[in-house]
Protein backbone atom coordinates (compact mmCIF):
# COMPACT_ATOMS: atom_id res chain seq x y z
CA UNK A 1 0.00 0.00 0.00
CA UNK A 2 1.29 3.42 -0.92
CA UNK A 3 1.97 5.91 1.43
CA UNK A 4 -0.73 8.85 1.27
CA UNK A 5 0.83 12.45 0.66
CA UNK A 6 0.99 15.03 3.74
CA UNK A 7 -1.65 17.10 3.57
CA UNK A 8 -0.90 20.97 3.07
CA UNK A 9 -3.11 23.28 5.73
CA UNK A 10 -6.25 24.41 4.72
CA UNK A 11 -5.32 28.13 5.69
CA UNK A 12 -4.01 30.84 3.49
CA UNK A 13 -0.23 30.91 2.27
CA UNK A 14 1.86 33.52 4.26
CA UNK A 15 3.82 34.49 1.62
CA UNK A 16 0.54 35.73 -0.16
CA UNK A 17 0.13 38.80 2.14
CA UNK A 18 3.36 40.30 1.50
CA UNK A 19 2.72 41.55 -1.81
CA UNK A 20 -0.97 43.00 -1.01
CA UNK A 21 0.76 44.71 2.08
CA UNK A 22 4.14 46.21 0.50
CA UNK A 23 1.49 47.70 -2.20
CA UNK A 24 -1.10 48.52 0.41
CA UNK A 25 1.60 50.73 2.26
CA UNK A 26 1.70 52.43 -1.18
CA UNK A 27 -1.54 52.96 -1.86
CA UNK A 28 -2.46 54.43 1.84
CA UNK A 29 0.86 57.57 0.87
CA UNK A 30 -0.29 58.38 -2.00
CA UNK A 31 -4.55 58.18 -1.22
CA UNK A 32 -3.49 60.21 1.67
CA UNK A 33 -1.78 62.81 -0.18
CA UNK A 34 -4.19 63.30 -2.49
CA UNK A 35 -5.70 65.04 0.79
CA UNK A 36 -2.81 67.64 1.18
CA UNK A 37 -2.35 68.30 -2.56
CA UNK A 38 -6.27 69.07 -2.34
CA UNK A 39 -5.90 71.05 0.88
CA UNK A 40 -2.95 72.92 -0.43
CA UNK A 41 -4.91 74.06 -3.53
CA UNK A 42 -7.42 75.58 -1.22
CA UNK A 43 -4.70 77.34 0.48
CA UNK A 44 -3.93 79.50 -2.45
CA UNK A 45 -1.37 77.10 -4.10
CA UNK A 46 -2.60 76.42 -7.48
CA UNK A 47 0.37 74.24 -8.63
CA UNK A 48 -1.03 71.52 -6.14
CA UNK A 49 -4.42 70.83 -8.54
CA UNK A 50 -1.94 69.54 -10.91
CA UNK A 51 -0.08 67.30 -8.71
CA UNK A 52 -3.63 66.62 -7.16
CA UNK A 53 -4.42 65.12 -10.79
CA UNK A 54 -1.49 63.40 -11.39
CA UNK A 55 -1.72 61.77 -7.85
CA UNK A 56 -5.34 60.24 -8.37
CA UNK A 57 -3.65 58.61 -11.48
CA UNK A 58 -0.96 57.21 -9.39
CA UNK A 59 -3.33 55.97 -6.73
CA UNK A 60 -4.87 54.68 -9.74
CA UNK A 61 -2.96 52.43 -10.85
CA UNK A 62 -1.54 51.73 -7.59
CA UNK A 63 -5.01 50.54 -6.68
CA UNK A 64 -4.85 48.37 -9.73
CA UNK A 65 -1.44 46.62 -8.75
CA UNK A 66 -3.56 46.09 -4.75
CA UNK A 67 -6.18 44.64 -7.24
CA UNK A 68 -4.47 41.83 -8.63
CA UNK A 69 -2.38 41.67 -5.20
CA UNK A 70 -5.43 40.76 -3.98
CA UNK A 71 -6.31 38.09 -6.35
CA UNK A 72 -3.31 36.65 -5.88
CA UNK A 73 -3.83 36.08 -2.16
CA UNK A 74 -7.19 34.73 -3.07
CA UNK A 75 -5.78 31.72 -5.81
CA UNK A 76 -3.42 30.51 -5.49
CA UNK A 77 -2.93 31.93 -2.06
CA UNK A 78 -5.95 31.11 -0.63
CA UNK A 79 -6.69 33.87 1.40
CA UNK A 80 -10.20 35.57 1.47
CA UNK A 81 -11.71 36.82 -1.55
CA UNK A 82 -13.58 40.26 -0.28
CA UNK A 83 -10.09 42.12 -0.39
CA UNK A 84 -10.09 41.23 -4.56
CA UNK A 85 -13.91 42.05 -4.42
CA UNK A 86 -13.58 45.66 -2.12
CA UNK A 87 -10.33 46.68 -4.52
CA UNK A 88 -12.63 45.85 -7.62
CA UNK A 89 -15.36 48.08 -6.30
CA UNK A 90 -12.64 50.76 -4.85
CA UNK A 91 -10.76 50.35 -8.40
CA UNK A 92 -14.32 51.07 -9.80
CA UNK A 93 -14.87 54.30 -7.40
CA UNK A 94 -11.33 55.90 -8.03
CA UNK A 95 -12.52 56.03 -11.66
CA UNK A 96 -15.36 57.80 -10.62
CA UNK A 97 -13.92 60.22 -8.10
CA UNK A 98 -11.59 61.46 -11.17
CA UNK A 99 -14.58 62.12 -13.30
CA UNK A 100 -16.40 63.52 -10.58
CA UNK A 101 -13.17 65.64 -9.37
CA UNK A 102 -12.37 66.81 -13.86
CA UNK A 103 -16.47 67.79 -13.77
CA UNK A 104 -16.02 70.18 -10.82
CA UNK A 105 -19.17 68.40 -8.26
CA UNK A 106 -17.25 68.90 -5.10
CA UNK A 107 -20.45 67.75 -3.24
CA UNK A 108 -19.81 64.07 -4.20
CA UNK A 109 -15.85 64.39 -5.39
CA UNK A 110 -14.82 65.24 -1.47
CA UNK A 111 -16.92 62.78 0.56
CA UNK A 112 -16.22 59.86 -1.93
CA UNK A 113 -12.58 60.94 -1.47
CA UNK A 114 -12.97 60.25 1.94
CA UNK A 115 -14.36 57.24 2.16
CA UNK A 116 -11.87 56.06 -0.63
CA UNK A 117 -9.45 56.97 2.15
CA UNK A 118 -11.25 55.19 5.04
CA UNK A 119 -11.50 52.01 2.74
CA UNK A 120 -7.84 52.02 2.22
CA UNK A 121 -6.85 52.50 5.81
CA UNK A 122 -9.46 49.73 6.72
CA UNK A 123 -7.69 47.47 3.72
CA UNK A 124 -4.01 48.38 5.19
CA UNK A 125 -4.75 47.52 8.73
CA UNK A 126 -6.45 44.16 8.42
CA UNK A 127 -3.81 43.49 5.57
CA UNK A 128 -0.88 43.75 8.44
CA UNK A 129 -3.05 42.37 11.30
CA UNK A 130 -2.02 38.67 12.44
CA UNK A 131 -3.91 36.04 10.61
CA UNK A 132 -4.32 32.75 11.85
CA UNK A 133 -1.43 30.26 11.77
CA UNK A 134 0.71 33.13 11.23
CA UNK A 135 4.27 33.06 13.24
CA UNK A 136 3.59 36.56 15.41
CA UNK A 137 7.84 36.61 17.40
CA UNK A 138 6.27 38.48 20.27
CA UNK A 139 2.65 38.77 20.61
CA UNK A 140 2.84 40.94 23.63
CA UNK A 141 1.22 38.28 26.03
CA UNK A 142 3.15 35.82 28.17
CA UNK A 143 6.54 36.95 26.85
CA UNK A 144 9.72 37.64 29.38
CA UNK A 145 8.70 41.01 29.95
CA UNK A 146 5.11 39.85 31.41
CA UNK A 147 6.80 37.41 33.72
CA UNK A 148 8.64 40.18 35.65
Amino acid sequence: MAKAAPSRPAGPRPWAYWPFRLIGIALTVLIFNQAVYAGQFLAGDFGALAQHRDNANYAGFALLADLVAAVLLRWPGRGPVWPALTCLGMFVVVGLQIGLGYARVLAVHVPLGVALITGTVVLLVWAWRPKPGERVPFSGRGGPAASR
